[in-house]
């Protein structure tokens, strides 16, 4: 990998490339931004037109009710005087006339009628019994339009265009009256209704044509608002905002391709791994594991290693940890598991007291399919339960629940159960008894201290003790000089070992040749 481009086409090419790809995303967020700000302003724009209906109701409703609230006898000279007043004070009336059994007996305008007057069928009743006639002639005033609302024995009658002020270009309105129980929607004013009954009482946003529609109803009467804008106008309407973010993806389109030809091409460690894994490409070396008194190596610890696609090689508590954040390090358990199988399988089955241990996971022992997974490779293979031994770090068995039952399951298909790294978290004797597990492996840490005379070392006889009350093995990690190995060699206590003292972490070829010539050399 170079630090610069050496071909300056390709590099100009590049940047352009991501500049346009910076361009069009610029765009589409410009245009997202866009689309929800006109929203917001159809919105707005509907609730405001609804917020006067309700006025409009208010008005109507209480006149109405003061009307057939009245004192005075029906039609009466103080009822006639007592309508006239209300209409004086009113804001939206024009006139109010009394009616009785749907015929018109008087009003404000007229009084007292000589031939009282037969209503016609009403346009919309609401579900609150109330009639409306919309663009309705009045009897009383001939050649006039009005709006009437009747409600037991009054009615109300309104001006024409009374919402037409409120207007607000580009955008257009609608206003209807509804009725939920019959479905039914009757426009009063404005453009024409575009959209349907249902889409009217969804309240959601409506595409029809080339124009966005929005409703809004009214929870106390019976009125819908819907605004409405063309896409044109809409466009128009926010083009200095969707320029905006264009430059914006412009500009940032042109800083990361520069720095992308400027800079080194990091391949993500992340994908490279998914893709080892995938290909089979992570490898296995095994650390013996021996009897500390008799040196026989009884077992051995299966390690990850992996080359990554430049050729370095990552540390396993990088690649482990990568994988366990991101949430696959159930596929890199299987992967490991599956070579274990295909290197050692005939091995395992030549030599059933032999076996591998293997690190596993929190999210393993989670995961319902991993105990399924484990007994059908092994059954492919012929391999028993017990060549298979299990680590699992003593942090990861924070979820007491979890590990006890999952740890009791491996168990019981013959798999030993190992705590990693133990002493790190200190659990208590009464937390290692529930876990119920086979070996504990002592942390180097304690290793390293052994004739040290520090803390560290006086907490390794407790440690083991407590392995001897709770009758587990101990498998002693990081023993790497004569003299740690003589510590524990001379103890009343069956101990098992690993480190560099008895043999480095190896290929499965030379672990098999470890075994052989071990044997071989006890058998002399």
């Amino acid at each position: 990998m170079k630090p610069l481009e050496r071909n300056p086409v390709r590099s100009a090419l590049r940047v352009l490339a991501v500049t346009l790809l910076c361009i069009i995303a610029g765009l589409a967020i410009g245009l997202t931004v866009a689309f929800q700000a006109t929203e917001s302003r159809l919105d707005h724009f509907a609730r405001y037109l609804l917020n006067y209906a309700e006025t409009y109701n208010n008005e109507i409703v209480a006149t109405l009710d003061a009307v057939n609230a009245s004192p005075f006898p029906f039609c009466s000279d103080e009822d006639i005087a007592r309508l006239r007043g209300l209409v004086f004070h009113g804001h939206l009336v024009k006139e109010i006339g009394r009616v009785r059994n749907s015929i018109l007996y008087c009003s404000s305008v007229n009084g007292r009628l000589d031939h009282p007057v037969q209503e016609p069928e009403p346009d919309i009743v609401l579900r609150s019994g109330r009639a409306i006639w919309l663009h309705a002639p009045l009897i009383t005033v001939p050649g006039m339009l009005g709006d009437i609302t009747q409600s037991g024995e009054a009615n109300f009658v309104a001006a024409q265009n009374a919402f037409s002020h409120l207007s607000e270009p580009p955008m257009t309105y609608t206003t209807t009256l509804t009725n939920r129980t019959t479905n039914k929607v009757l426009r009063t004013a404005g453009d024409p209704l575009e959209i349907t009954n249902a889409e009217v009482f969804s309240e959601k946003e409506v595409m029809k044509g080339d124009a966005l529609y929005l409703a809004r109803c009214s929870t106390r009467y019976a009125p819908c608002m819907i605004a409405g804008i063309t896409f044109r106008d809409a466009f128009r309407s926010n083009a200095e905002l969707i320029g905006g973010f264009v430059v914006l993806g412009a500009l940032a389109g042109i800083a990361l391709g520069l720095t992308l030809v400027s800079q080194p091409r990091k391949r993500s460690l992340a994908a490279q791994l998914r893709r080892a894994i995938r290909r089979n490409q992570i490898t296995l070396v095994y650390q013996p594991i021996v009897d500390i008194k008799t040196g026989k190596i009884v077992g051995a610890e299966a390690l990850a290693r992996w080359i990554d696609e430049d050729g370095e090689y990552v540390r396993p508590d990088i690649f482990v940890a990568t994988a366990e954040e991101l949430g696959f390090i159930g596929k890199l358990t299987r992967a490991v598991l599956r070579r274990i199988v295909a290197e050692l399988g005939n091995f395992l089955r030549a030599n059933p007291d032999f076996h591998i241990n293997v690190n596993i996971a929190a999210a393993d022992l989670a995961d319902p399919q991993f105990l399924p997974m484990l007994e059908t490779l092994l059954r492919k293979r012929g391999i028993e339960s017990k060549s298979i031994n299990l680590e699992l770090t003593e942090r990861s068995t924070a979820d007491h629940h979890l590990a006890i039952s999952a740890i009791g399951k491996l168990r019981e298909r013959g798999h030993e159960f190992y705590i990693d790294d133990f002493g790190t978290g200190y659990s208590s004797l009464s937390y290692l008894n529930e876990l119920a597990v086979d070996a504990i492996k002592i942390d180097r840490a304690f290793t390293d201290a052994i004739g040290t005379g520090s803390l560290t070392a006086v907490i390794v006889p407790q440690i083991l003790a407590m392995a001897n009350t709770l009758r587990v093995k101990v498998v002693v990690e990081g023993v790497e000089t004569a003299e740690q190995s003589e510590y524990f060699a001379n103890l009343d206590q069956e101990i098992l070992a690993q480190g560099w003292h008895y043999g480095e972490a190896m290929p499965v070829k030379d672990l098999i040749q470890s075994v052989e010539r071990k044997e071989a050399e006890q058998l002399v």
